[in-house]
């Protein structure tokens, strides 16, 4: 989007809109588990289907992964949040 833009005051505003604080490193092997239980989520034909517990435990059981309360947690938080931006970049 931003490279199609011409307008510098819709540039400045996807800029600032791109501008994150640093990745924290730390938290790196829980973006790898929920970008693989991303990936693998269902659809219901209108939007994309939560990661649900079925699959949480499926991951666990069969990764090897283990997850404490408070990662799954993280996890679940990340799902709404992607699940939220993917709504409204598709009515966009």
């Amino acid at each position: 989007m931003l490279a199609r833009t011409r307008k510098p005051d819709r540039i400045g505003e996807l800029q600032a809109e791109l501008a994150v604080p640093p990745f924290p490193e730390a938290l790196a092997y829980l973006w790898v588990a929920f970008c693989r239980l991303s990936s693998r989520r269902g659809s219901s034909g209108f939007a994309i289907n939560p990661i649900g517990w079925p699959d949480i435990d499926a991951f666990v059981r069969h990764s090897g992964v283990r997850l404490a309360p408070w990662e799954v947690r993280l996890i679940e938080e990340l799902d709404d949040l992607f699940r939220i931006e993917q709504a409204r970049t598709e009515t966009e």
